[in-house]
């Protein structure tokens, strides 16, 4: 298809559970991606419109689930310490100092349901070791186990520094209670974004919201569409000009959005009218 119709509209995508349904899938199980996502993704680009990604995942991760089905026009990942452009230059990038990377995880042992993971801009380290119920075997494979902190830290010198780590809690609540007292855990030096029973924490001034603004800076975006499924996307809802979630998704997710949706598909054709 060709033509100028979605010319100077993009579109920022959540990962998981919003594009990508490949770990815990249980809302499609049936698919990694909706082929009629794939398939508007490609309409729409195809009509000049950008579709990016903006997710909790460093770039490394997202490229290796991505495969061969989808390329992206711009990537917000590590919850908005890293925006890189479709050919993967690196626009912006905040790393965790290796003090706080220590001191936070010091100070969780023995409160979260799995190890922790450790996000470099690369991929996923995985502290302790992989055997994480739940997690598909072709994911966990990816994952570079790391025996202590300090090995995580060496590992992440030379310009691939720490941008998040995703501490899994076995409740909701766990988890939101976490978010709630991480400021002072570390003096207001980290932010931290709730995911269901999960959070990432990332560098103080990073959000998925934070990311899409730069992104929309650096590369010119004109009427930016948003959509994701969870707590932690929030950000990126309040910063689109049009924010989508999901009918199935979680009430205050669907009170910070201006247009409920199925899937991704039903986003970019709502996007596609404006």
């Amino acid at each position: 298809m060709t033509g100028a119709g979605f010319a100077g509209r993009a579109m920022a995508s959540d990962f998981d559970g919003t594009l990508f349904f490949g770990i815990g899938g249980r809302a499609h199980p049936l698919h990694r991606f909706l082929p009629r996502d794939i398939e508007a993704i490609r309409t729409f680009r195809a009509g000049g419109g950008l579709f990016g990604v903006c997710t909790g995942r460093p770039l490394g991760a997202v490229l290796a689930d991505a495969g061969r089905d989808l390329s992206f026009d711009f990537a917000i990942t590590s919850s908005g310490a890293c925006v890189s452009d479709g050919a993967g230059n690196t626009l912006f990038s905040r790393e965790i100092p290796d003090d706080d990377v220590r001191a936070l995880l010091d100070a969780t042992r023995g409160q979260t349901a799995r190890p922790p993971f450790i996000a470099l801009e690369s991929g996923y380290l995985v502290l302790g070791g992989a055997s994480i119920p739940g997690l598909p075997k072709g994911f966990l494979k990816r994952l570079r186990v790391v025996s202590s902190v300090d090995e995580a830290l060496s590992m992440g010198h030379g310009g691939d520094g720490v941008q998040v780590i995703s501490l899994g809690f076995g409740t909701q609540e766990c988890a939101a209670r976490f978010v709630a007292g991480v400021g002072e855990l570390l003096g207001g030096r980290v932010s931290a974004f709730q995911n269901l029973d999960s959070v990432d924490v990332v560098p103080t001034g990073c959000s998925k919201g934070a990311g899409l603004a730069v992104a929309r800076q650096q590369l010119g975006l004109g009427l930016v569409g948003g959509i994701g499924d969870s707590f932690n996307d929030l950000p990126l809802l309040d910063e689109a000009d049009v924010a989508y979630t999901f009918n199935r998704a979680p009430e205050a997710v669907r009170e910070g959005a201006d247009v409920l949706v199925d899937d991704v598909a039903g986003a970019l054709a709502d996007l596609e009218q404006r």
